[in-house]
């Protein structure tokens, strides 16, 4: 063969781009090289540039798009080496730069977090924890039933996308104030990880956020990972220790040692090695630092990032047999190693059962694939150091939550809201229901008397009983009422609108409707919890409360708790008010701002129903 025409016509070349490239033989094989084939790549052979000399004007003009293109590249390795000497604790060359002189995009512009503190991002929050409150996606069926429901009982027309117009333009034309903060990427010095890991430790805090191996943590600080170059250690061991103090600076904000830490730039920072980090094989300090920056981002407001990450937490749970006992005597696996894997899985296990019974979608994790035994160090017996703010120990695992809720709702999912459920009898259903609420009403009677939910969730429950209540303490309250309500809203009778209906099981719809009661007056009580940072934490509570209640208000406006239940929403609206007031520096936190604005227009609705009633 004439090596003069080559196999694709392209003449006066003996190899292909890629072979030619790479400067390496080429075989010329149809329809691809060898070469080519190995690496996945078309085998194309280019026609040769003309070699038409440029004019003089033409060749000048190239010049100086190369000089300037060489002038953006030099910029970006300079900021590139400003940022590892960063990361690496070195000094950074002093140098001069004007202030007129271009500069490439920098880190702080790239935002991996999401901020409600900017109303826009926080309208969008909104409009997602809404959708799973009881009001559906915005095109969905469920949506417009609500839609009918409120037209047809109050003769009022309501639509979420025009209230989102409206409270958007009414939070502008108050002039009110809401800036996104400007979040950059900083690494956090060995010294600030030897300082949370030592305060984790002393504190206890292994036993409410089992999330790092100690001992583990302590042999990466011995050996600078941190302070070494970043080819020379895996990305895991680096991401685990900087997410790790994102979350301690970030969850104890206030105390005094950790005043100047910047947690979210920190967790930006661990969020660059994502990554690289799943490019590595998997092992425990991947799924530590995956599960540490989903329970760090999940809370802020828009928990897809937190969805995502847990798909990822998931499958590295599976990857490692974390769903699974694991026996002392495996090979290379120590038994304190087991019971720290199994303790990052039932993280996983209830964020995933959160999100599966709040979206009435299938889980990521199939309990038919699991041991579902808890922790064997965990409290089984209940005390009141499970609600009350008491020391902690590093032996006695709590969590955030009670984990059996998070069984419970994966129960309460499968039996009442999964699709093989929704065929089942009606008589089958009521009959999941009544033993789901009897394993709930079990799982109460087995906490001490005066820290039962229905103790707390009343107008006059003393004050005294509130003042040393943990957030653990308020979050397995909410959940107590909240499961209740999700066990008898899958009643038929808590759907339909006429009273005259509910049957046979007509307990359901007024046990939903008074867990949601509940729910109000407990969130009320403890108002002291909630602030900015703690918000969307307790959302979906008081979200699905409020819808639950306004429902009920619309549905049965004659009721004669129907005067005590608006007080109760006008309450909620009031305590909101309250909480969103504008900062010295003239700052609205727009969640707030944005509840308030709900509650207000469901309040104003659920009023139009009652002389409607009494008109007919």
């Amino acid at each position: 063969m004439d090596d003069s025409t080559g196999p694709r016509g392209a003449k006066g070349r003996t190899a292909c781009d890629l072979c030619r490239h790479r400067k390496i033989r080429c075989d010329r094989n149809q329809p691809a090289c060898e070469n080519c084939h190995l690496a996945g790549l078309p085998c194309t052979f280019s026609q040769p540039v003309s070699q038409h000399r440029k004019s003089t004007r033409q060749e000048l003009a190239d010049t100086k798009a190369r000089v300037r293109e060489l002038e953006a590249v030099l910029l970006g390795l300079k900021e590139s080496t400003k940022q590892n000497h960063k990361r690496l604790a070195i000094p950074s060359p002093s140098r001069s730069s004007s202030p007129a002189s271009p500069k490439p995009i920098s880190e702080a512009s790239l935002s991996y977090l999401p901020d409600t503190r900017d109303f826009e991002t926080a309208l969008a929050a909104f409009q997602w924890h809404i959708s799973y409150c009881g009001l559906g996606s915005a095109l969905s069926t469920q949506r417009a039933a609500f839609y009918s429901l409120i037209q047809e009982q109050t003769g009022c027309t309501f639509n979420v996308d025009v209230f989102a117009g409206e409270v958007t333009q009414s939070f502008n034309s108050r002039q009110l104030k809401s800036t996104k903060k400007v979040v950059g990427i900083k690494w956090p010095g060995s010294a600030l990880v030897q300082q949370c890991l030592e305060y984790f430790d002393r504190n206890g805090l292994y036993s409410i956020f089992p999330i790092i191996d100690v001992e583990a943590v302590q042999i990466l600080l011995n050996a600078n990972v941190l302070d070494r170059p970043p080819n020379m250690s895996r990305a895991a061991n680096r991401a685990c220790l900087v997410a790790f103090a994102a979350m301690i600076t970030h969850i104890h904000r206030h105390e005094r040692a950790f005043a100047g830490a910047d947690p979210d730039a920190y967790l930006q920072a661990a969020l660059t090695l994502l990554p690289e980090m799943l490019l590595e094989p998997p092992d425990l300090r991947t799924l530590e630092a995956v599960t540490i920056l989903m329970l760090y981002i999940t809370p802020l407001g828009r928990p897809q990032a937190g969805e995502l990450l847990l798909g990822i937490a998931v499958q590295l749970i599976y990857t490692l047999g974390a769903n699974k006992i694991q026996t002392p005597n495996e090979i290379h696996r120590t038994d304190q190693r087991s019971q720290h894997l199994r303790a990052l899985f039932w993280h996983c296990y209830a964020v995933d059962k959160e999100f599966s019974i709040r979206k009435s979608q299938p889980p990521l994790i199939n309990d038919a694939d699991c041991d579902l035994d808890l922790p064997t160090t965990y409290a089984q017996e209940t005390s009141e150091r499970h609600f009350y703010m008491k020391p902690l120990s590093s032996k006695e695992l709590l969590f955030p939550s009670d984990l059996r809720f998070s069984v419970l709702k994966s129960k309460i999912f499968r039996l009442l809201y999964s699709a093989q459920s929704l065929t089942q009898p009606e008589a089958r259903r009521i009959q999941h229901i009544r033993e789901l609420d009897q394993e709930l009403s079990d799982l109460k009677l087995g906490y001490p008397v005066d820290c039962r939910p229905e103790v707390f969730a009343t107008e006059s429950a003393p004050d005294y009983l509130f003042h040393d209540l943990s957030m653990r303490g308020v979050n397995i309250h909410l959940e107590y009422y909240y499961c209740l309500g999700k066990i008898h809203g899958a009643s038929s009778s808590s759907k339909i609108p006429s009273p005259q209906s509910w049957s046979p099981l007509p307990s359901s719809a007024e046990l939903c409707f008074e867990a949601a009661r509940c729910s109000l007056i407990y969130i009320w009580r403890v108002r002291q919890f909630i602030n900015q940072h703690t918000f969307w934490l307790h959302a979906q509570f008081l979200l699905t409360a409020v819808l639950s209640v306004f429902w009920y208000l619309i549905t049965v406006p004659t009721s004669s708790t129907f005067t005590r239940d608006l007080k109760t929403l006008e309450d909620i609206a009031g305590l909101l008010a309250h909480l969103g007031r504008s900062t010295d520096d003239g700052q609205t936190y727009p969640p707030f701002y944005l509840a308030q604005a709900f509650v207000e227009r469901l309040v104003s609705l659920a009023r139009n129903s009652r002389p409607r009633i009494e008109g007919t």
